[in-house]
């Protein structure tokens, strides 16, 4: 062969090689740039996903214990009946108190829960929401036999219309269910509301 063929075609094949080698690094990069970006955006969204869980899960352990502060002077009402319409008004203000924070602060963060959560997630605060829900009326209902009278609930509508069957459907009277069992029925609620969450983040706890 010619020398300068043979130069010609050596430096072709070597510009070839060159070229399919900056080709491989530039889809390496590219890939691994593709790669950064995915992992980023996993990220932000399980740090997303974490806060509003977290935000939820505060939210709604406040508004329980709200409820429970609400049941100390109902039980107090059995034990001192002569101080029957003192403990009764405080039960009635604990009450309100508790309605006005779950239509603001609770009604809130449910919304934004829906739009981020997972299914099991969102399937576990409706468990949540249900029986926070059955245990507010069935408290309300208790107060208001009391005071002989129905209690304004203000703008916050009726959300369960099938009240009393839930509660039959879950083995309680419904006229007269029983306030405690359907408290501890809520935390239990809660507390697998925070087992499902922390699962669905891969963590051992969203409130560590």
């Amino acid at each position: 062969m010619d020398a300068g063929l043979a130069a010609v075609l050596g430096a072709t094949v070597g510009a070839l090689g060159t070229a399919a080698a900056g080709a491989t690094a530039a889809l390496l990069s590219r890939s691994t740039a593709r790669h950064q970006v995915r992992t980023e955006t996993l990220r932000a969204l399980r740090e997303s996903r974490r806060a509003t869980y977290a935000s939820y899960a505060k939210t709604i352990d406040h508004y329980l214990d709200r409820l429970a502060t609400t049941l100390i002077p109902l039980e107090r009402v059995e034990r001192f009946p002569d101080q029957r319409e003192v403990w009764t008004e405080n039960a009635h203000k604990q009450w309100k108190e508790a309605l006005r924070y779950r239509q603001t602060e609770v009604d809130t963060q449910r919304v934004l829960l829906q739009l981020d959560a997972t299914r099991p997630v969102a399937e576990g605060a409706q468990q949540v929401a249900k029986w926070c829900v059955l245990l507010s009326r069935a408290t309300g209902r208790a107060i208001a036999d009391l005071k002989g009278q129905d209690l304004d609930t203000g703008p916050l509508s009726s959300p369960s219309p099938n009240y009393a069957q839930l509660l039959m459907d879950e083995g309680f009277d419904p006229e007269k269910p029983d306030l405690e069992r359907l408290r501890s029925r809520a935390r239990e609620a809660y507390n697998a509301f925070l087992s499902t969450a922390a699962a669905d983040l891969g963590e051992a706890s969203i409130l560590a």
